[in-house]
């Protein structure tokens, strides 16, 4: 494990009560994994369910960890980045309270400062939404 749910927010630009990854499980060149555990605080958690949004943002911020860890590690600080276009997106299943969440974001693209990647999120194997995303970093 690469950081965890202590020191996540040191590369992440969300704070509590937003943050929707606990752990950088790797970070690389070709992507990045992250956890998450499903609480019942959460904001998104209605119905006995963790919703779409959350599930997104999951992605959105361990794309955010992965690059800021990534920049850590070459001396720099992480950058500022933003959501340019969600595109693909399919919601298969909503995780339910306390499951765990392992999200997977592969790189697909990168032209200067614009990023497609494929983000994944699974429980227990089993997908839950993937989408891509172009992310525009700072």
């Amino acid at each position: 494990m690469l950081l965890n749910k202590e020191n996540i927010t040191e590369i992440i630009p969300q704070k509590a009560p937003f943050v929707m990854v606990d752990n950088l499980i790797s970070a690389d060149e070709h992507g990045f994994k992250s956890s998450f555990q499903v609480r019942k605080d959460n904001i998104f958690f209605k119905d006995e369910k963790l919703q779409e949004p959350a599930l997104i943002e999951n992605i959105a911020q361990t794309v955010a960890a992965g690059f800021g860890y990534v920049d850590r590690q070459v001396g720099g600080e992480p950058k500022l980045g933003f959501i340019g276009a969600i595109s693909k997106l399919k919601v298969h299943a909503l995780p339910t309270l306390n499951s765990e969440i392992i999200t997977i974001i592969k790189h697909l693209y990168q032209f200067e400062n614009v990023y497609l990647v494929k983000g994944e999120n699974f429980c227990k194997n089993q997908l839950l939404v993937e989408c891509e995303m172009k992310i525009v970093v700072q």
